[in-house]
């Protein structure tokens, strides 16, 4: 019996120590001890890896292992007592060696070209961001002293001069760099102040072509379908904007979503009537109480031409639906139960909840963004 479990285990145990892995490991001068902390960078979230103690010579290791038979691979911060951090871009088996000075953001990185890489990356990041840093404390203190008036022009010069220096140069990384995964990184990039490097809709187009270039040697990397996301965004947001600019000819854009008979309603069918297109979750009790003042409104002007398009952006059709029928909303209601994720949430550019915009008989958008209190005054102006 003893012989034959240990046939029926052993390849048990010799998938589990097969599974891919690599390692880290690392010495920090003056860090005896030190707290060690490991963090994954994913696409969207973050996940702790470890935390672990360096020994009594500043020197640690840990091996980053992967479920399955490939290793996909990943980035992962390593921070020393919160004081500094090395990024590193891991791929597997390698076997990655840090050196480091506690307090000190500068290392040195071994046995991996990419983490290599976006240590140059980020160096010259962290440069732009010493200046951009010590710029923004002289404009602040001038700012306490004579206040906005008294900047010197040249200040804001420096700050500007700062940004397009640190533009180009993440744009040239990337071209030179288009078949490595630290491109990720490059169009990630954030100044003081959380101001992305790649800020303008335009960039779409580095984001697309770092995404064609990498989707062939990764093409399950969730890295690099994020960037597909931020292309396909920001090409929406270019082709919105310009048909806003161009609403006296093109009107608004249409979208047709499912009302809670799951029939598809276009908001084309209220054109002809002053619309309010109003974007909302409800589960949200305020925006709940907000719906019987949207019936005083609609009761008192639907008469001379006001309609409802409301979109619900919930996950769950069925609280939905319920919180509909509870408050016996006459107007359209509509949700693709999509939430977050609904394409219609991006077409409008929505970033907020609720949010509320006004086309005029025409199909011209005549206001965005209408706050609840601005409603009202919008709808009496569009009727007139």
């Amino acid at each position: 019996m003893i012989k034959r479990f240990f046939l029926i285990i052993a390849p048990v145990l010799a998938a589990a120590c097969s599974r891919p892995s690599a390692t880290v490991s690392g010495c920090v001068e003056n860090g005896a001890n030190a707290k060690i902390t490991l963090i994954r960078q994913g696409a969207v979230s973050q996940i702790l890896l470890d935390t672990l103690r360096a020994d009594a010579h500043g020197c640690f290791r840990y091996k980053i292992k992967q479920p399955g038979k490939q290793f996909a691979p990943v980035f992962v911060s390593v921070s020393i007592d919160s004081s500094a951090r090395a990024s590193l871009l891991v791929k597997e088996n390698e076997h990655i060696v840090i050196r480091a000075k506690k307090g000190d953001y500068n290392y040195t990185v071994e046995g991996s070209e990419e983490s290599a890489l976006l240590q140059s990356l980020n160096r010259r990041l962290l440069e732009s961001s010493h200046r951009f840093d010590s710029l923004m404390a002289l404009v602040n203190a001038e700012q306490a002293r004579v206040g906005n008036a008294g900047i010197p022009d040249r200040w804001n010069r420096e700050l500007g001069d700062v940004y397009v220096k640190q533009y180009r140069q993440a744009v040239q990384f990337i071209v030179k760099n288009i078949n490595s995964l630290a491109c990720v990184a490059a169009l990630n990039q954030s100044l003081p102040n959380g101001l992305p490097v790649f800020s303008r809709n335009e960039d779409a187009i580095y984001f697309r072509m770092a995404h064609d270039s990498l989707k062939v040697n990764y093409p399950a990397s969730e890295y690099v379908a994020a960037l597909r996301d931020e292309y396909e965004y920001r090409f929406r947001q270019m082709d919105l904007l310009s048909k806003m600019e161009t609403a006296s000819e093109a009107g608004f854009i249409d979208v047709k979503l499912p009302d809670r008979s799951a029939q598809a309603v276009p908001l084309s069918s209220l054109k002809g009537n002053v619309i309010l297109l109003y974007f909302w979750v409800s589960t949200d009790k305020t925006q709940l109480m907000y719906n019987n003042d949207l019936k005083a409104l609609y009761e008192k002007y639907h008469p001379d031409g006001l309609a409802i398009y409301q979109v619900a952006f919930d996950t769950d059709k069925t609280l939905w639906a319920k919180a509909i029928a509870d408050q016996e909303l006459p107007w359209i209601n509509v949700c693709d139960g999509l939430g977050a994720a609904s394409p219609v949430l991006r077409t409008y550019n929505v970033t907020k909840f609720p949010s509320a915009f006004l086309i005029d008989k025409g199909g011209d958008i005549i206001a965005a963004n209408l706050s609840n209190r601005e409603i009202e005054k919008a709808i009496i102006k569009a009727l007139k």
